[in-house]
């Protein structure tokens, strides 16, 4: 997976405009950075390859600029070994760390450019390759959801944007198997699957996956909508589909879904619509078809629910859209609260939340503010919870969209930039370290999980239409 592609363009000679571009012919060139204007335009692009840079791998570049022909084309490298011609180099990259790559350009006009940029190069070990989860000729994976059993097994639930569907695909390490969950069907009971509403989670002994969504006749984006919550579970190698609450909901309805283990990991559903009018409740499966739905409280949901060891339940809330956001817990008062700095329900779509070492519950802003200097919140959780402590962090300056997990000692985020999408993990001194993915689908949101066997960062993501996994 490729580091954070810090790129540094220093104009030496002329003023220029520098771009970097994908190294398909099909594909759009992708801008790296640019500084200033000018005559020059030089586009940098890459030929061979696609995502991280991987150390000892050949890259082959080419630089074009408009209108221009070159006299003079010199590339060279701080690290690694440079085979040039003409406006093309191979580059062998060097170890694991930064390297830069340069490049100057004389035209027969007499005009001249100079530009150097910084790549992280990443060790082979850790490199996974993109993979495509789902060959079928759908637009998919708008939304995903990913997680691993302790055997090291893949989990992914994804949406099928083509015909409202929703699917299940498991990864044994080397290829993905798909079938679906729910959609529009025969007489089989099924439905459109709302796309953009659901939650997944897993029982990491036995791989049992348990997937909340909506389905139903209604229009996405309307408050008329007669969408249903709907829970589904794989038993036996078939999915069994159940109806949580025979009540018409809107298409704003917000869903997360845990596991209680001090209940036999019985599923519980949280949720709520999206005004503060009908409140949070919570569904606890008591057994297959039957739930019993409690008023939690009278705000809306805003992330993911987690249950401690105990059985006690941690529920994200906030009372309107200005106010300020609380972690609660359940059961308790509804008093039982601490809160969280900065996260109203105007700045923030959606909060990421897992447990941290040591009773740390960790929640991360999606689609924060920019420059928010809370966007990851930090509870060290207490009881009663109103004596919780709570530290915060800045992640990156702006994101549309992202994911956070724990595992292996770290905290990694995977983050949506418009198109571009990067991989978060702090290092030896806290600082945060960027990897670069590539390419996503705007709109799209990201899913990150760690497999537990070799403690290496997995995400599912939406490219070109699909469906990916990294």
């Amino acid at each position: 997976m490729l580091k954070k592609l810090v790129v540094s363009w220093i104009l030496l000679v002329g003023s220029t405009t520098l771009f970097a571009a994908c190294d398909s012919e099909q594909k759009k060139a992708e801008v790296i950075d640019s500084h200033g204007t000018g005559t020059v335009v030089l586009l940098i692009e890459r030929e061979t390859g696609e995502g991280p840079y991987v150390e000892g791998t050949q890259e082959r570049f080419k630089v074009t600029a408009a209108g221009e022909v070159f006299k003079a084309v010199r590339w060279s490298a701080n690290a690694g070994v440079v085979a040039a011609e003409a406006e093309r180099v191979t580059w062998t990259l060097p170890k694991e760390g930064t390297a830069s790559l340069s490049v100057s350009v004389e035209t027969e006009s007499g005009k001249t450019a100079e530009g150097s940029f910084n790549f992280s190069v990443v060790a082979s070990a850790v490199v996974v390759p993109v993979t495509g989860v789902d060959a079928g000729p759908d637009v998919t994976g708008v939304l995903c959801e990913l997680a691993f059993d302790n055997a090291g097994k893949g989990h992914l639930v994804y949406t099928n944007e083509t015909h409202r569907g929703l699917w299940y695909a498991t990864w044994d390490g080397t290829t993905w198997t798909t079938e679906q969950i729910d959609g529009p069907g025969f007489n089989n009971g099924g439905t459109y699957v709302l796309n953009w509403n659901i939650a997944l989670t897993l029982d990491v002994a036995s791989g049992t996956p348990h997937v909340v969504y909506l389905k139903g006749p209604g229009l996405p984006g309307t408050t008329a909508a007669n969408w249903r919550m709907n829970y589904a579970t794989r038993v036996n190698g078939s999915w069994v589909r159940e109806e949580v609450e025979p009540t018409n909901r809107t298409s704003y309805t917000r869903v997360s879904v845990a596991l209680n283990p001090n209940q036999g990991l019985q599923p519980t559903v949280v949720f709520s619509d999206g005004s503060a009018g009908t409140g949070v409740r919570v569904a606890t499966r008591t057994a297959p078809g039957t739930w019993g739905i409690a008023q939690h409280n009278m705000s809306i949901l805003m992330g993911d629910v987690n249950f401690d060891a105990s059985g006690a339940l941690y529920i994200p809330s906030n009372a309107n859209s200005s106010s300020d956001t609380y972690v609660s817990v359940r059961p308790g008062a509804a008093t039982d609260r601490t809160r969280l700095d900065g996260v109203t329900l105007e700045n923030t779509l959606w909060l990421s939340a897992v447990w941290g070492p040591s009773q740390h519950l960790l929640l991360l802003s999606s689609g924060g503010v920019d420059g928010a200097r809370s966007a990851l919140q930090d509870i060290t959780v207490k009881s009663p919870i109103t004596s919780s402590t709570l530290a915060t962090s800045p992640v990156d300056f702006e994101n549309d969209s992202n994911d956070m997990t724990y595992g292996g000692g770290k905290v990694f985020i995977a983050q949506r930039h418009g198109t571009k999408l990067e991989l978060i993990t702090p290092d030896a001194r806290g600082f945060w370290t960027y990897t670069q993915l590539g390419t996503v689908q705007e709109g799209s949101r990201p899913s990150v999980a760690v497999r537990p066997t070799d403690s290496t960062p997995h995400v599912c993501y939406q490219r070109d239409g699909k469906v990916s996994f990294q």
